[in-house]
């Protein structure tokens, strides 16, 4: 199922009475590794199997050498606890029993899921990289797992060119490659991208999220967690600021909070609103962080958890002096990133949407609210004029009057007609969705659709195509 999210007004006709926000995020749990302190942007938690939830990170000590890879297990996603992978009189080589691997001076910049492999065994790739001081280079290797236990190098290959943390990985179905989030060179504070489809090819970097005149004072974007999610692209944007003006380097001091960004195509990148989305430091977590990185994502039910490893030291005293870090997961509500809710709790509220060519099935509407009913309209009405324009007009039966009222909480409401018509049975229109709403929250329309604008509709209602 497609969402369409309200990140912006670009695919809406129509707004009366809502303002514009983000959801509530929560949190909901956190985790402290018994040895290690997890100061660095650490933590990525994936769904196993055979059931519950493992999350690799890796942490320093005073007790050993370096930065070693360890694992905790959750069965259900929110509470975990340090993960006995291995007897160690047995195992010598470890330390720890939820020790998976020493990573030495190198970090791990993301952990990712590749459904899509043809090798069970590069199930899971690892991004490392390993600074050579030597000759100040960074090395951006790749590790592969079919178990997230074992790993062992990948061969010839690399995900980087000088790259380090914060990166991520997604999968772009439309364009059939894996999308890798990155900076373009060590110290160098922004984000682009390369395409792959096989993790030894890649296309050329292309930048695309950086900072502008509406950042604070001397921000930089330090990297960004990107997903993908029902059709959308999904960015945690993280804000490295807080830093005193200067004539030297960036690094011994500032705080990191996030913002959400997002895309339509994985390329092309939108900044969203310019308010913090989780912050440590503004008083809305139990104690302060100054370094909040958001690592990973996961769906379970109807909601939305997202992990992050965070720091009561600032940048810089974080990665030296081990002791404050911990790993926080975070719950949201289901399709929660921005959502409309009434301005004024004592007038109706009312979105409509633009065109969207129907393919089937009913419309899922994510609600809370005291009333709400959708109508449906038609945009096969057309007037030429200096453009075409597809008129929206009411189809017989699905009205608001024709509409049954909602009054709830829902994360799938579909609507239903006092005429017994479906939405499904549009398939192939060209339609224009409207909600009306009381003193309420929309969060997302679900279906099986296609966006469309007026001229893309005329020439889809004439000869059957989109853009021919």
């Amino acid at each position: 199922m497609k969402k369409h999210l309200f990140f912006d007004d670009n695919k809406l006709f129509s707004k009366e009475n809502v303002t514009r926000s983000y959801g509530r995020v929560e949190l909901v749990s956190k985790y402290r590794d018994p040895i290690a302190s997890t100061d660095f942007c650490t933590g990525w938690v994936f769904a196993l199997d055979g059931g519950g939830y493992r999350m690799l990170y890796f942490g320093h000590s005073t007790e050993f050498k370096g930065k070693k890879l360890f694992s905790a297990y959750s069965c259900d996603g929110i509470s975990f606890e340090p993960e006995a992978l291995f007897d160690t009189e047995k195992n010598p080589e470890k330390s720890y029993s939820h020790e998976i691997m020493d990573i030495g001076n190198s970090e791990i910049a993301f952990i990712y899921e590749d459904k899509y492999t043809d090798c069970p065994d590069q199930r899971y790739k690892m991004l490392r990289s390993g600074v050579n001081k030597d000759v100040l280079r960074v090395d951006d290797t790749i590790y592969v797992s079919g178990d997230l236990i074992n790993w062992r190098l990948l061969e010839d290959a690399a995900w980087g060119e000088g790259a380090e943390p914060l990166a991520s990985v997604f999968y772009n179905k439309e364009l059939g490659v894996h999308t890798v989030i990155e900076r373009p060179y060590w110290g160098i504070r922004c984000s682009g991208y390369r395409e792959t489809r096989d993790f030894r090819n890649y296309s050329e970097f292309r930048y695309c999220l950086n900072v502008d005149p509406l950042d604070g004072d001397l921000a930089e974007i330090y990297g960004t967690f990107a997903f993908e999610y029902d059709g959308n692209y999904i960015g945690i944007a993280h804000i490295y600021h807080g830093f005193g003006s200067g004539l030297h380097t960036k690094y011994k001091s500032g705080v990191i909070d996030v913002q959400l960004a997002y895309s339509t195509d994985g390329r092309y990148w939108h900044r969203g609103l310019r308010e913090t989305f989780i912050s440590g430091t503004d008083g809305s977590l139990d104690k302060k962080y100054n370094l909040i990185w958001v690592n990973g994502m996961q769906r379970i039910g109807t909601d939305v958890y997202l992990y992050a490893s965070a720091s009561e030291l600032e940048h810089g005293p974080a990665f030296s002096n081990p002791g404050t870090g911990e790993m926080l997961v975070f719950r949201m509500r289901e399709d929660s990133f921005m959502l409309f809710k009434s301005l004024d709790a004592s007038k109706e509220s009312v979105i409509a949407t633009r065109e969207k060519l129907w393919h089937g099935g009913e419309l899922a509407v994510n609600i809370k609210a005291n009333r709400a009913t959708v109508a449906v309209y038609s945009t096969e009405s057309e007037k030429q004029d200096l453009n075409v324009l597809g008129i929206a007009t009411p189809l017989e039966g699905y009205s608001h009057e024709d509409c049954i009222e909602f009054s709830g909480d829902s994360t799938a409401w579909v609507p239903e007609y006092k005429s017994g018509k479906r939405v499904a049975e549009l398939v192939g229109k060209t339609l224009v969705f409207e909600i009306r709403f009381d003193d309420g929250e929309i969060y997302s329309l679900g279906g099986d659709y296609t966006d469309i604008f007026n001229v893309e509709g005329a020439v889809y209602r004439g000869y059957g195509k989109i853009r021919i």
